[in-house]
């Protein structure tokens, strides 16, 4: 046989070789053959992209109005088409004590996975351990695009305990009109400069409240305190009354008979028809309700604190509860719900502020208040006034108490409230009563 016919021979064997052992290895997804004969077996071979894990049940807490619950529900639908082996059970707690509400649910068999809680509350669970440290969420460009003011509150330990979700700071606005009718170039700087306003305002136009006192809120009490940037710090700690703290109580109470006392959440029209007017000159509102005003009525106000920090950002954040058995399914929802597309269209839906800085950063181009949180917020939300230290959350309780003991807004703010005031939170009690120290002041309205 010559060399030429070989070699077309050994070709001719070689590709019959090939075309037998592509005929008996199947396709994928077709049955098994077995090798020694007999009927194909059911099971299927394993298909790049497939998820033949386990179905799971995340259980998952808020605490919400309505009408945001239902805009979490179907956020949580759009998850869900996306992973089919996932179920979620959604329960809005309202008004219930969070950490009331987590100890019920495991004592029922049924322990929540993940829960929305108010940042101030993060650190206290953290501590006791009843929480687990999400470090593992918020890193590398995640964690670079966090807000301080943020998660500040939410740090212990050297670790993270809480993903942000969102904030709604209390803002301290002035009105534009009245600041340039005292002579001042913007809001004033400390209570010296603020009385020098309020006395050359006095002469030309008598009767302008200097504040709106809002003492049906102790969050907007505690940040009128931290009016002025050299007292954020101490009125985010609740911390003893500053010598400047004691100031400006005093002069609230001397003008008692000219402040608004208006609750921005329930009177926001008249607050802002006040300031049309040009019979406010000041008031601490949330972030929510200047978001609702008009362009018009924004017009008329400047923002203090401009470059922070804010004494109250009143931020939100997912937590994972230590009980949870679902870690890496519950830690993949949490970084769904937290992308910056899923906070941007939560704000445009409900003004709560994003926790990501590169919402509010990410385009250049002019948006309106209502589309894109404007630039101007990230400076103030960069540092945080203070972060909760252990015995923070008593502190805060026995502020609670004592603001309800000033009988709300219908109560004028006097003298004599304004010393007792002063006196209950610093333990300095007036004379003929018994000092109490670290205790909860008495509930007698004051």
């Amino acid at each position: 046989m010559s060399r030429r016919k070989a070699v077309i021979l050994l070709l001719s064997v070689f590709t019959i070789c090939a075309a037998l052992l592509v005929s008996t290895s199947g396709k994928p997804g077709s049955p098994i053959a077995p090798l020694g004969g007999g009927a194909p077996s059911s099971q299927l071979p394993q298909v790049a992209n497939g998820d033949d894990r386990e179905p799971i049940t995340l259980t998952i807490a808020v605490s919400m109005d309505e009408t945001e619950f239902q805009y979490w529900i179907k956020s949580n639908e759009r998850y869900l088409q996306g992973h089919p082996r996932v179920t979620v059970n959604l329960t809005n707690i309202r008004d219930e004590d969070p950490d009331a509400a987590r100890k019920q649910a495991s004592e029922t068999g049924e322990p929540f996975d993940i829960m929305l809680l108010d940042n101030d509350r993060v650190r206290e669970l953290a501590m006791r351990g009843d929480l687990l440290p999400v470090d593992e969420i918020v890193t590398g460009d995640f964690a670079a695009d966090q807000l301080e003011a943020l998660t500040d509150m939410v740090k212990w330990n050297g670790s993270l305990w809480g993903v942000p979700v969102d904030g709604n700071p209390l803002l301290n606005v002035w009105s534009k009109p009245l600041l340039k009718a005292g002579g001042a170039a913007g809001p004033p700087k400390d209570m010296a400069a603020f009385k020098t306003l309020t006395a050359t305002l006095a002469a030309s136009k008598p009767g302008v409240s200097p504040f709106n006192l809002n003492s049906a809120d102790a969050r907007a009490l505690s940040a009128w305190l931290g009016l002025f940037q050299e007292d954020a710090k101490p009125a985010a700690n609740l911390s003893p009354f500053t010598a400047a703290q004691k100031e400006q109580l005093r002069f609230a109470a001397g003008h008692a008979k000219e402040l608004t006392r208006y609750d921005p959440l329930l009177q926001g029209s008249e607050l802002v028809q006040a300031f049309r007017e040009d019979k406010l000159l000041s008031a601490v509102i949330p972030w929510t309700v200047y978001f609702r005003f008009s362009d018009a009525e924004r017009s008329l106000l400047s923002i203090g604190s401009a470059n922070g920090p804010v004494v109250r950002s009143n931020g939100r954040s997912f937590v994972l509860t230590a009980e949870t058995d679902k870690l890496a399914d519950a830690r993949e929802w949490i970084r769904a719900m937290t992308e910056p597309e899923a906070q941007l269209a939560r704000y445009r839906a409900f003004g709560r502020l994003p926790a990501r800085a590169s919402v509010m950063t990410g385009e250049f181009e002019f948006n309106e208040i209502a589309n894109r949180p404007p630039h101007y917020l990230v400076p103030m939300l960069q540092t945080a006034a203070a972060a909760p230290d252990p015995p923070w959350r008593e502190r805060w309780e026995r502020w609670s108490a004592l603001c309800a003991s000033l009988g709300g807004n219908a109560r004028p703010f006097t003298p004599e409230a304004a010393e007792r005031l002063i006196a209950e939170w610093n333990g300095e009690r007036p004379a003929g009563t018994t000092k109490s120290g670290a205790e909860a002041p008495p509930t007698t309205s004051l």
